[in-house]
């Protein structure tokens, strides 16, 4: 039987209106004051850290260490900035067959694997088909065209999806629906990138499904290699949190199709109810 996982519903006003006022809980109030304090970069200042082909490492952790672990790698990193902007809001629309090919190839833990999404940068009202590849080294190769719109049916996009996926992998439709607010951290001397997502949404296409978790965050730290010597890899070391293999569009998937099968994801689950 698969395990269960204790959702709160989103509200369709969050879905639909602006997403300022999620971050309005004293947890996330207090870490922003503490990011305005870093050095800000802008999007051409990364060299050594661009990292579109890299190895992630991903850790869940409790939104209440989010003020804390900030001021720990003040320090260490600086923050993206973008028009006076250190914290930017994310819609990503997922593709997958209709037999959920890409999200059992993850929960079978086989690499040579794809993630197929159309991600809306909302706040440079910018958009990109991204495909993302897990080889059998365990890297990630990202490649992504502009397109505006969210789907794979245009020319551009056709002719872009059928030079990086099998041609088993020739029909794609929108999966699921996805949101959340992201504080972009960068380390140049270490050529390493640092994402912490906070208020993460996730909705069935139908819109009959909607969940929302605002008590925990996804950090995701992007580097060319492993590397334990990274600043924030040495404070979740002493902070005794361990890093977790999964993905967003697979707890996603978890979360708003109960039927899929899950045996793999059920540590990750048991965490999420610990959050909930």
């Amino acid at each position: 039987m698969n395990a269960q996982i204790q959702i709160e519903c989103q509200s369709d006003e969050l879905l639909d209106g602006d997403h300022d006022y999620q971050l309005s809980s004293p947890h996330i109030h207090r870490a922003l004051s503490v990011l305005d304090e870093f050095t800000g970069h802008g999007l051409k200042d990364l060299k050594n850290a661009a990292l579109m082909d890299r190895v992630d490492t991903k850790y869940l952790i409790p939104i209440k260490h989010l003020q804390p672990l900030l001021q720990k790698l003040l320090p260490h990193y600086s923050a993206l900035e973008i028009n006076k902007k250190r914290v930017f809001t994310y819609h990503n629309t997922y593709f997958d067959t209709e037999q959920h090919d890409f999200y059992h190839a993850h929960h079978q833990g086989k690499l040579n694997r794809y993630k197929v999404r159309h991600r809306n940068y909302v706040d440079s009202k910018r958009g990109f088909l991204e495909v993302k590849f897990k080889n059998n080294k365990g890297r990630t190769i990202k490649s992504r065209i502009e397109s505006t719109d969210a789907n794979v049916t245009d020319l551009s996009q056709k002719k872009f999806l059928g030079e990086k996926l099998d041609e088993r992998f020739s029909s794609l439709k929108a999966s699921q629906w996805g949101g959340y607010e992201r504080i972009a951290l960068a380390n140049e001397k270490c050529g390493e990138r640092l994402t912490l997502d906070m208020n993460l949404t996730f909705q069935s296409m139908d819109e009959s499904t909607r969940v929302s978790f605002p008590k925990f965050f996804i950090a995701e730290l992007k580097q060319n290699k492993h590397d334990l010597q990274s600043p924030f890899a040495q404070e979740m070391s002493k902070m005794g949190i361990r890093p977790n293999k999964f993905s967003k569009y697979c707890m996603g998937c978890a979360v708003i199709s109960p039927m899929l099968k899950q045996n793999r994801f059920k540590p990750l689950i048991t965490m999420i109810n610990k959050f909930t």
